[in-house]
């Protein structure tokens, strides 16, 4: 919560949030057209309450030789989330690096769950640009007066 010094203003515009009087940047990120079927490499055990890294093929075509760029968002299908009780993290991976890709996905139920070779889990979306960075230094804090 903000400490009542004014409005918090979203301003997506001008790539920024105004919280009491403080300019926040913020970054966009451009989504390619179309997207990708994300699916488990192999069985994998998640045990009660952990996390895992587990290891996913992203569908590839014959076009991505050609690709400058090779970056994909990686996030959960809806199957995934009707099917399993799992929840898996929003991932940024190259496809050109290595022929699998890691995603984290946490177990928040005490039994095991099995995620089968072949389980569809996700969409991998091209990133094609970035619009603006978020900045590398924290806001300056505005003091107060007292008296």
């Amino acid at each position: 919560m903000g400490s009542g010094q004014g409005p918090t203003d979203i301003i997506l515009s001008q790539n920024k949030i105004v919280l009491d009087g403080k300019e926040i940047p913020v970054f966009q990120v451009v989504k390619g057209k179309g997207s990708r079927r994300v699916i488990v490499a192999d069985d994998v055990n998640i045990p009660g309450l952990t996390e895992a890294l587990v290891d996913v093929y992203i569908e590839r075509e014959e076009s991505d030789d050609c690709l400058m760029a090779a970056e994909y968002i990686v996030e959960p299908s809806s199957n995934f989330k009707d099917k399993y009780q799992l929840v898996m993290a929003s991932t940024l991976v190259d496809i050109d690096k290595l022929s699998t890709c890691k995603v984290r996905v946490l177990n928040p139920m005490d039994v095991v769950v099995t995620l089968r070779q072949n389980a569809d889990v996700g969409r991998a979306e091209l990133i094609e640009r970035i619009e603006s960075v978020i900045a590398e230094e924290e806001p300056v804090k505005v003091k107060q007066k007292h008296g």
